[in-house]
């Protein structure tokens, strides 16, 4: 399988944000796919900009999940995120939403990622890829959304 994540930003110059963030991800592993760019309204809390969201596949970097964890966080902060207001505005976020087959949860960590099932801005862009048809044979996936994500027109 692979690594799957999910970049997702809604301040500052967000076609920036996304393309930084991929770029810096892709030095550290290895691209394999990338989904169009989607624009939803924020969940959870409401009152902030929209976000733009993609999904990214990766090489299996063959690394310990927790370690994973830490350099995505890591990766985060050079990027500019701060963690002001949870679930609030963002300049940057990363979440891992797979990593191969392995099943986590710990404080660190938790995998498949918790809330990837109940989120338009993630399942979207996912089944575009060719990575969704092995995982919709494992997962059982949503397709219905309170609020939806839509691919962004270029």
């Amino acid at each position: 399988m692979s690594l799957i994540l999910a970049t997702g930003t809604n301040i500052g110059d967000r076609l920036q944000n996304l393309a930084q963030a991929k770029r810096q991800l892709s030095s550290v592993f290895s691209l394999q796919e990338e989904s169009r760019i989607y624009q939803s309204a924020a969940v959870d809390y409401e009152e902030q900009p929209d976000f733009y969201n993609q999904v990214l596949v990766f090489s299996d970097p063959k690394i310990e999940p927790n370690l994973l964890m830490t350099q995505v966080l890591e990766l985060e902060a050079e990027l500019g995120r701060t963690r002001d207001i949870l679930r609030g505005p963002r300049i940057i976020d990363i979440d891992i939403l797979f990593y191969n087959d392995t099943k986590s949860e710990t404080d660190h960590l938790s995998l498949p990622h918790p809330r990837l099932f109940e989120r338009s801005f993630v399942i979207r862009p996912l089944m575009e890829l060719e990575v969704f048809k092995e995982l919709n044979k494992k997962y059982d996936f949503n397709t219905k959304f309170d609020t939806e994500a839509y691919p962004l027109k270029l």
